[in-house]
C-alpha cells in the first residue's frame, strides 16, 4: 500500500459526511479466537486482487497457492456486498480479508461528534462476525494533522468490534514535510503512535527506483520504525515492492524480492505487504464521476499477475519469499528482536553489536538481527544488498553455542561450517544458538 494503493483515499474530500445503507450478515458465524489474530500472526499480504470480474474461486486459489494469506482486495472490490464475496471465497482458499469500503469514505477527521458513526457501525456490523475477516483498512499515508480524526475513528471502530484492527498505513521517509506534516520522519512515527495508539504500525518503502536502489531511505526507515515501536511494545509491518510503475519504479527481479524480505526480517518486521498483486489499472478500480478529473494516473505494470489477468515471474519469485517467511517469518513471531547491527566491510555503521556473534571480512556487507527467547537466540543474517554477494567469517561469543541453521535461502557455508559464510544476493541464514 503506497500513495497509488489509496490514492483514492486522499484525494476524497474529507469535510463530506456520508449515510450509508443497512448492512446485513446473513449466516456468518463468531471468529474463531483459537487461531491467529491479525495482531498476533506473522501477517504475508497482498494488495489489489482480482478485478470485479475475475473474482472467483479459482482466482482466490491461486493466490492462495502463491502463499498469501491476507489480501486488500480492492482492485473495483469497495463495498460491502463485494466485500463479502471476497471473504467467502477467502473462507473457502484460507485467505483473510482486509477490506477497503468507500462508506467509510469520506468523512472529516476533527472531533468524533462530526463523525457519521453510523457508517462505522454499519461496517463493523457487516463484517466482524466473518470468519475470514481481518482487519478495518482506515486510511492510508495520512499527513500529521489527520492522526486525531482517525484517532476518533479508531476509537468508533474498536467501541463496535475490540477484535479487530483498524488499519493505517504510514508514509515512508521520503514523503515531503507538507506530505509527513513533520520536518523528519522519527517525529511522524512518534506522533502517531502517540496520538493514535493503534495495534501494530504499517508503512511502505520503495527502494527499487528505476536505475537506482534507495538503500539508505530503506535501512534508516526500518531502524526509525523498530525502534519507536519496540518502546511502544507494538509490532510493525512493512508494505514492499512487488510490480513496477512507469517512471518511477522498477520490477524487482527474485534477488530485490529476497532483499526486501530478508532485511525486513533482520529488523524485525511481524510482516510484509506486497504491492501488487495483480496490476491494477491507473484508477485502481475505483469509480468516479465521469465529469472529474482523474486523480490515479500512475501506470502499473507486471505485478504477480499482469493487467491480462496471466502470472509473471513475480508470481513464482514473491511464492518463494512467502513461502520462505512461513518458516523463517513465523519461526521469530514469539522471540524477541533485541539487536540489529548492519555492517559494511566488515565494520558496524549503523545499530549496535550483536550480543551472540561478531563478523569478521572485508565483504561482510549484511545485517545481523538478533532474537532471543530465554536461553536461546535465532540470529537472521542478511545480505545488505541486493546487487552483490557478502563473504564473512562469524566469531562466536564466548558464552553462546552454535547448535545449527533454523533457516536459510541463497546461503552457502563452507563444509560443516556455521561460521564460514557467503550470501547471494538478497540471500540470508538464520542460526540457532544457545548459551553455554
Amino acid at each position: 500500500m503506497r500513495k497509488a494503493a489509496f490514492h483514492f483515499l486522499i484525494f476524497v474530500l474529507l469535510g463530506l459526511l456520508v449515510s450509508c445503507g443497512t448492512g446485513n450478515t446473513g449466516d456468518q458465524a463468531t471468529t474463531d479466537q483459537d487461531e491467529p489474530t491479525f495482531l498476533t500472526d506473522f501477517k504475508i499480504i497482498g494488495y489489489s486482487g482480482p478485478p470485479l470480474k475475475e473474482v472467483t474461486l479459482e482466482r482466490y486459489q491461486e493466490i492462495a497457492e502463491s502463499g498469501i494469506e491476507y489480501l486488500v482486495p480492492g482492485n473495483g472490490t469497495f463495498n460491502g456486498e463485494q466485500n463479502l464475496k471476497a471473504m467467502d471465497l477467502g473462507q473457502k482458499t484460507g485467505i483473510k480479508i482486509i477490506p477497503v469500503d468507500m462508506r467509510l469514505m469520506p468523512f472529516t477527521l476533527e472531533k468524533v461528534g462530526s463523525v457519521d458513526t453510523s457508517a462505522i457501525r454499519e461496517i463493523a456490523n457487516d463484517y466482524k462476525d466473518h470468519k475470514a475477516f481481518a482487519a478495518y483498512v482506515v486510511r492510508d499515508e495520512p499527513s500529521g494533522d489527520l492522526f486525531p480524526g482517525l484517532r476518533d475513528i479508531s476509537d468508533i471502530f474498536r467501541a463496535e468490534d475490540p477484535l479487530h484492527e483498524p488499519l493505517i498505513n504510514l508514509l515512508p521517509s521520503y514523503g515531503s514535510p507538507v506530505q509527513l506534516g513533520f520536518d523528519d520522519y522519527r517525529s511522524h512515527i512518534i506522533s502517531f503512535i502517540e496520538t493514535v495508539k493503534p495495534g501494530l504500525l504499517s508503512y511502505d518503502n520503495y527502494a527499487l527506483r528505476e536505475g537506482a536502489t534507495w538503500y539508505d531511505e530503506w535501512f534508516n526507515d526500518l531502524t526509525t520504525v523498530r525502534e519507536e515501536t519496540r518502546k511502544a511494545n507494538i509490532p510493525f509491518i512493512v508494505f514492499m515492492q512487488s510490480e513496477g510503475i512507469k517512471g518511477g519504479l522498477r520490477v524487482p527481479n527474485r534477488q530485490e524480492i529476497l532483499w526486501q524480505v530478508n532485511t525486513a526480517l533482520a529488523y524485525g518486521t511481524r510482516g510484509v505487504g506486497w504491492f501488487c498483486y495483480w496490476t491494477p489499472l491507473p484508477d485502481q478500480g475505483f469509480q468516479q464521476d465521469e465529469e472529474a478529473e482523474p486523480f490515479l494516473v500512475e501506470s502499473h505494470y507486471n505485478a504477480m499477475i499482469d493487467i491480462n489477468g496471466i502470472r509473471t515471474e513475480l508470481y513464482d519469485h514473491v511464492s518463494e519469499a512467502n513461502f520462505y517467511l512461513k518458516k523463517a517469518g513465523k519461526g521469530l513471531l514469539d522471540w524477541d528482536n533485541s539487536d540489529v547491527a548492519r555492517y559494511k566491510e566488515g565494520k558496524l555503521i549503523q545499530g549496535g553489536y550483536s550480543p551472540v556473534i561478531s563478523p569478521e571480512g572485508e565483504n561482510a556487507n549484511i545485517v545481523i538481527g538478533t532474537y532471543k527467547m530465554n536461553q536461546m537466540a535465532r540470529v537472521v543474517i542478511s545480505n545488505s544488498s541486493c546487487e552483490e554477494p557478502a563473504a564473512f567469517s562469524l566469531k562466536v561469543l564466548p558464552q553462546w553455542n552454535a547448535e545449527g541453521i533454523f533457516a536459510s535461502i541463497d546461503a552457502t557455508s563452507a563444509e560443516g561450517s556455521l561460521t564460514d559464510w557467503t550470501l547471494e544476493p538478497g540471500g540470508s541464514v538464520v542460526i540457532e544458538l544457545s548459551v553455554k
